[in-house]
């Protein structure tokens, strides 16, 4: 009884110093922006109803970090694409037209024209044979392609788990909402009984305090379950990608769709095959490859096929050369060139070895992801199962908090019990119901993390 009178005095000193005792909660509720009765709380849940499928849809078309990703992914395509180029023929054309002259024709022979040149030329070039450069060039564009896309399939994955736990945060707030409108109504109810029965003589004053003490409870408790629901809100829209808060009300869902069995040395070796941020290491590590063997083939010579048609028209007037063409005239070329790498200061060998110190390195980081998505694994299956557990107790509680209800009341209708305590077993009942729901999500939040870790995010969610 001492702790419970100590609680009432602290808050209505708290009362006091926000501005009101008991008799002004009204009036310091509604400065915080909250106006009793069910009316205020229908306005808080008259935002824009959204679906969890509906959610993740607008993020994955809305978050610009997926655009960024995409648009990487464009790019290494094309990056392919011309490392693939080198396969195909090389077609290029020419033209020069060169006037020349001399300053003794300018000045002592006017008219006088040393030549003027005009040739075209067309050469065609198609590499035969590169010993695996070009190859090795493709790969390793092709697995920095996969890298990108990796890359992206990472950001999916945590941008579904962003929106999922933010919808569900959202989900238990409303819920949290909702009980604490009822228990502030249900404590002035109480309080009204308790100064009827006081005036009527057959109440005591402890028990209009206590139902005050419980009321001002209330009142903090619906202040604080407000401000986590707009909070909520401002997070599932930041999650979704829309820069303005368009006050998202979160439909009700099923939670057994996030159920999921845990086989923790399976789900390991799982999420060594799904994890797209393991898959895009791997990738580095192949990408490593193909550089160290196009470094390496740089010491092998290329061969190329030539072809190459001239034309080119050249007067032949000058300096009284009449043996000079002075008409058009063509000839065409074909044969190949060997290019054989001899000495380039280290070059070659240098980059061999950056290759290789590279690969080596991406290997290492290869080793450390595991250890870490294992660990990561580990750590999530333990948060589910103390979730789940915490979830038991809860429901046990609540279990025991209606018992502890149901026989309070009853020895008060036979006498046997005050009313503080039957408010005393209302605000038990009511906080363990609260205690249950937030378990009840805790637990299927840390299931979405478990899936998250393992890199599997497919749940079998309702249609739109």
């Amino acid at each position: 009884m001492t702790k419970r009178r100590s609680m009432g005095i602290l808050i209505l000193v708290m009362s006091a110093f926000l501005g009101g005792g008991p008799g002004t909660s009204p009036a310091r509720a509604a400065e915080e922006g909250i106006v009793d009765g069910s009316s205020a709380m229908t306005e808080l849940l008259s935002g824009t109803p959204v679906s969890l499928p509906e959610a993740l849809d607008e993020a994955l078309s809305r978050r610009p970090a997926l655009h960024d990703f995409r648009h990487q992914v464009e790019a290494r395509k094309d990056v392919v694409s011309e490392a693939r180029s080198s396969y195909m023929p090389q077609l290029s054309a020419s033209y020069q037209n060169i006037y020349g002259n001399s300053f003794l024709g300018v000045f002592l022979f006017p008219g006088f024209q040393y030549f003027d040149l005009n040739i075209l030329s067309v050469t065609l070039n198609q590499n035969i044979y590169d010993f695996g450069r070009t190859s090795s060039q493709v790969k390793q564009a092709r697995m920095a392609k996969h890298v990108a896309q990796s890359a992206l399939n990472k950001e999916v994955l945590d941008l579904r788990q962003d929106v999922t736990v933010s919808y569900l945060t959202l989900l238990m707030a409303q819920h949290a909402l909702k009980s604490a409108f009822s228990g502030v109504r249900d404590a002035r109810h109480h309080l009204s009984e308790a100064e009827a029965r006081l005036s009527a003589g057959v109440g005591i004053r402890l028990d209009v305090t206590q139902a005050r003490v419980n009321l001002e409870t209330a009142l903090l408790q619906r202040i604080r379950a407000t401000n986590d629901f707009r909070t909520a809100q401002i997070e599932l829209s930041r999650s979704i990608g829309v820069k303005k808060n368009p006050h998202y009300v979160a439909r009700e869902i099923s939670l057994d769709r996030f159920k999921r069995s845990i086989r923790l040395e399976a789900d390991i070796r799982l999420a060594y095959r799904q994890r797209p941020d393991l898959k895009q290491i791997e990738d580095s590590v192949r990408e490593g490859e193909a550089r160290l063997e196009s470094a390496k083939s740089q010491n092998w010579p290329t061969i190329n096929g030539i072809g190459q048609y001239f034309l080119s028209n050249i007067p032949g007037q000058a300096l009284g050369i009449t043996y000079m063409p002075n008409y058009p005239f063509s000839t065409f070329n074909i044969g190949g060139v060997v290019n054989v790498p001899i000495f380039e200061g280290g070059l070659i060998s240098h980059q061999v070895h950056e290759a290789r110190s590279r690969l080596a390195s991406t290997n290492d980081q290869l080793s450390e992801a595991k250890l870490r998505v294992a660990a990561e694994v580990r750590e999530a299956a333990l948060n589910v199962r103390a979730a789940l557990q915490r979830w038991s107790e809860a429901r046990t509680a609540f279990e025991s908090a209606q018992e502890n209800d149901r026989l309070v009341e009853k020895s008060f209708k036979v006498g046997t019990a005050r009313s503080v305590d039957v408010v005393d077993a209302e605000t038990a009942l009511r906080q363990a119901r609260e205690d249950l729901v937030q378990a009840r999500y805790d637990w299927a939040i840390q299931m979405i993390r478990y899936r998250h870790s393992l890199g599997d995010m497919s749940m079998n969610l309702p249609s739109r």
